[in-house]
């Protein structure tokens, strides 16, 4: 009953490959052709015969042939293929194969013509097997860059055709006592049993003179031990070398591949109030004004799960310039590559105030680093010893201490809560070290809008596996954002001085590549309109001096500002603010919580910051906003966008 299952199951293997020709008339996949070769065969016997039979009995029966013996004998016949997939392929074969070998086995005789002594005699067992093979195989292709070599496996299912046998005996030496002998001559193997057997191997496509040729090497390791269900045991495994080729179709229309349905459905911006809004017909305006903006500085660097090694995706260790000098002049004017350089500047700020002292607090998740002793202060140590090694700062202005988890810890519960947790925190007393970072600029060029949203069209059920959006002005890359699945929205924070001073359009290009290997693309431009304000012949002035000011003013899941940071406010902010200015305050959170307890709590935060500011210039005309957690204006995937998104931005305009 097993072997006839099998059968059907290799059969209808067959037929799938068979159908799959009609299935369609263009390039449906399917070929065939004929293969052919050699098999190298590994015989494993361990089986008696009576040797009892025949015309001429032996003087001894029961001889027993368990000597391993190899064999070469020949394959052929037909192979169908179908394609399921590039990388996949159902290849099924039907053809002849032989199995046979000489096996032998030693025995003794008594020397009758001496009288006493025995003669050594071998006895043969001659077979010739054929079996009829049915092999359903699978094979993997596209593993190797720029080759057709695959790999394949199966199995393979042998019923036999022909079982025959003969048997002889013959003396080592020749002794007059002893004649050799036949037993047995062209006789059918008694109970000749089918074959089964796992298949792997490999194989690479060739072109030659206009015919596909694949040479192919195989093994096959046989799973059933019995040639004969009588003559048991007896294995035969094999290696097999031969070829392939392919009679047909000979011509087969090209696979047509589908691109993607790729598209930007609204490039666009958000409101005071959070409400996003369409780009109109102008694009952006850029404006040389005199700028300021005050950057918050996290005073925290991250750690991987259990490492006592900064996580190199959110801090860089010697941020030097190119001579390897680090300077704070030198930062970049984007809040997360500036605390991606944490420790920099605090060992750059220990350097010009040396009265200030640091403590280094290395703390843990509190959950799957439990258990691992003493690794807060591993990781407050590290702090310390790059301080101290990479700036010259004496070692006893650094402290190092261990907390289970942070004094003010994000969410202990969730995931991202964890990794922020997994952190050192820095102390100093002196306010200088961890205050926010300050850049100034005269004849700076400003976007406005600042920040934009590219909204592509929604694919359903998208077969979408990657895609690109390059954002570019006359060549220069500005910023590329890549994803996996459907592409989706993406902002655009226009950094100062990343626009060039020309009327120049901004470029765009969205990229998309699906499943089937299919690729789309879809471009536009988004029109520039550039303000450069002359005062004279040979001085560039702005009218207005805009300020702005990003503060982490909170601890997590609050509103109200503790001490330190309304000194702070008044420190950086209140001075830029003067009686005819205009100052909004918009206040954000990060993506842990409920959309709308996320609103309320950033309305909170702004209307604490306005509160205070007031009090300290009435006269100047204010407006807060929450945003929440609907204008992300930051990567709320990594720890340090989630904080620097738990923050007010203030602008400050001031007419000259």
């Amino acid at each position: 009953m097993k072997s006839i299952i099998l059968a059907i199951v290799s059969v209808l293997c067959l037929v799938i490959n068979v159908t799959a020709q009609t299935k369609s008339s263009k390039n449906s996949g399917f070929d065939f052709g004929l293969y052919g070769g050699i098999n190298y065969n590994f015989h494993t016997p361990n089986f008696p015969i009576d040797s009892g039979t025949g015309n001429a009995a032996p003087l001894s029966k029961d001889i027993i042939f368990n000597t391993n013996n190899t064999s070469l004998s020949f394959h052929g016949g037909f192979i169908f293929n179908y394609d399921l997939s590039p990388r996949f392929t159902l290849s099924g074969r039907i053809g002849i194969q032989g199995l046979g070998a000489d096996l032998s086995a030693k025995d003794t005789k008594p020397d009758t013509s001496a009288g006493v002594g025995t003669i050594a005699t071998t006895h043969t067992f001659a077979s010739s097997i054929a079996t009829l093979e049915i092999s359903p195989t699978v094979k993997i292709n596209n593993l190797f860059e720029n080759s057709q070599a695959y790999l394949l496996t199966g199995i393979e299912l042998g019923f036999p055709i022909s079982a025959t046998y003969q048997h002889s005996e013959a003396a080592d030496i020749q002794n007059a006592s002893f004649s050799n002998k036949v037993y047995a001559t062209d006789i059918n193997i008694p109970e000749a049993s089918a074959r089964y057997g796992i298949i792997i191997g490999a194989g690479i496509p060739l072109d030659f003179y206009g015919y596909q040729l694949t040479p192919e090497i195989s093994y096959r390791k046989s799973i059933i031990n019995n040639i004969s269900s009588v003559l048991s045991t007896w294995n035969v495994d094999q290696i097999r070398i031969g070829f392939a080729i392919k009679l047909g179709p000979n011509e087969t229309e090209p696979e047509i591949i589908l691109a993607p349905k790729i598209g930007i459905e609204s490039i666009g911006s958000y409101e005071d109030g959070g409400a996003y809004k369409k780009l109109d017909i102008n694009g952006i305006r850029v404006e040389d004004i005199q700028y300021t903006e005050l950057f918050p500085f996290i005073p925290y660097i991250f750690f991987k799960a259990n490492s006592d090694k900064p996580d190199e995706t959110m801090q860089y260790m010697n941020a030097g310039d190119a001579r390897g000098k680090f300077t704070l002049e030198a930062l970049p004017q984007d809040a997360i590559e500036i605390n991606k350089r944490t420790l920099d500047v605090i060992g750059t700020r220990l350097i010009d105030n040396p009265e200030a002292t640091l403590v280094c607090i290395g703390t843990t998740d509190g959950k799957t680093e439990a258990k691992n002793k003493g690794l807060g202060l591993r990781r407050a140590q590290y702090a310390k010893t790059y301080l101290t090694s990479n700036f010259g700062i004496a070692a006893d202005r650094i402290g190092a201490e261990n907390r289970n988890v942070p004094e003010n810890p994000s969410a202990l519960n969730i995931e991202d809560g964890m990794v922020e947790n997994r952190r050192v925190d820095f102390k100093s007393n002196s306010s200088e070290i961890l205050q926010p970072i300050m850049i100034k600029g005269d004849g700076t060029r400003i976007a406005k809008p600042e920040m934009l949203e590219f909204r592509p069209i929604e694919v359903p059920d998208s077969t979408i596996s990657s895609w690109t959006l390059s954002i570019s002005q006359a060549g220069r890359t500005l910023r590329e954002y890549v994803g996996i699945g459907s592409p989706t929205a993406q902002r655009w924070v226009i950094r100062p001085n990343e626009l060039s001073n020309s009327q120049v359009p901004i470029d765009y290009t969205l990229t998309a590549i699906n499943t089937a290997g299919g690729k789309a693309d879809t471009s536009g431009s988004i029109p520039v309109e550039y303000r450069a304000s002359l005062m004279n012949s040979v001085e560039t002035r702005a009218d207005m001096t805009v300020s702005k000011f990003s503060l982490i003013l909170f601890d997590f899941d609050k509103s109200d500002i503790p001490e330190e940071n309304i000194a702070i406010l008044k420190k950086f902010v209140t001075p830029a603010i003067k009686g005819n200015s205009k100052v909004k305050i918009f206040g954000y959170t990060d993506k842990i919580g409920p959309d709308l307890y996320n609103k309320t709590l950033s309305t909170d935060r702004a209307n604490a910051v306005r509160d205070i500011l007031q009090t300290q210039i009435p006269d100047a005309m204010y407006e807060a906003f929450g945003r929440g957690e609907d204008v992300p204006i930051f990567d709320n995937d990594i720890a340090t966008g989630r904080l620097l998104s738990r923050t007010v931005q203030i602008y400050v305009e001031t007419p000259r």
